[in-house]
């Protein structure tokens, strides 16, 4: 998981931050190189242990902090949102700015776990569920795992290709509430990295990840570097094709290796 907190260039407990929010209007560049290919975007902040991510990390986690463990429940008094910018020409990453007030929400009250869309998700249970049975896959729903760190994890299909214990693919849906109009692509880049990192815990090679997401470019070449296979979640088509090709590749594999 990506802790911006580590990047952002010292302790802010006395209100120090990397940079000033730049005043309305003007553009946003990066503070170490001046490049404007930056994106901005709302991340909250843990404030007893200063751990910092994305809206969806926490989510994730049903707003229990990955680092220490509390839960999140009173804005300014748990966590506090935060404005991070990260600069797409060095990869700089820096706290801009706090969040007084967002979405309306008020100081103290209680977050709400957004939540996919209940006919979204189960409309993408069936699809696959079907998909697999069509080619003929074992499959396990809702398949749980320990890691390597002792941490469980939690994936919505898993496949078997061969006798083997553990599942050569996982499926796992990133589906998020339609309401959410404030989460930016680098939200979902935060989100993509979280999911490999527990794949890597897994001790699973190959993953499939159907998610709604925006700045479809950057996103699609992070997932191709972590190995993961990226379909739309409003392209469903895509699905079996994907999948297709991936059990193709593994059992081509598998030949190779058997014929050592």
């Amino acid at each position: 998981m990506l802790e911006t907190g580590r990047s952002l260039g010292g302790s802010d407990a006395d209100g120090d931050v990397a940079a000033e929010r730049p005043p309305i209007g003007s553009v946003p560049i990066c503070e170490v190189c001046g490049s404007t290919d930056v994106s901005d975007t709302v991340c909250i902040e843990h404030l007893p242990c200063g751990y910092t991510a994305s809206i969806t990390t926490f989510e994730f986690n049903n707003f229990v902090c990955p680092r220490c463990g509390k839960k999140l429940v009173r804005e300014h008094v748990d966590y506090r949102k935060v404005i991070v910018r990260v600069c797409h020409n060095c990869g700089h990453v820096a706290r801009v700015g706090e969040v007084t007030a967002f979405e309306g929400v008020e100081a103290g009250t209680q977050i709400e776990r957004g939540t996919p869309s209940s006919m979204n998700l189960n409309s993408w249970i069936n699809h696959v569920g079907n998909t697999l049975r069509k080619l003929g896959l074992k499959y396990l729903r809702d398949y749980e795992v320990k890691g390597a760190s002792g941490a469980v994890h939690r994936w919505d299909f898993a496949v078997w290709l061969s006798e083997g214990e553990g599942p050569e693919i996982v499926i796992k849906f990133n589906l998020t509430n339609s309401s959410k109009s404030f989460l930016r692509p680098l939200d979902n880049i935060f989100d993509v990295l979280s999911i490999a990192i527990k794949k890597a815990d897994s001790g699973i090679r190959h993953l499939i990840l159907v998610m709604d997401y925006e700045g479809t470019e950057n996103l699609l070449k992070t997932c191709e570097e972590l190995d993961i296979k990226l379909v739309l979640a409003h392209r469903k088509e895509l699905f079996a094709e994907t999948l297709k090709h991936l059990v193709r590749t593994i059992r081509g594999l598998h030949r190779v290796e058997s014929s050592k």
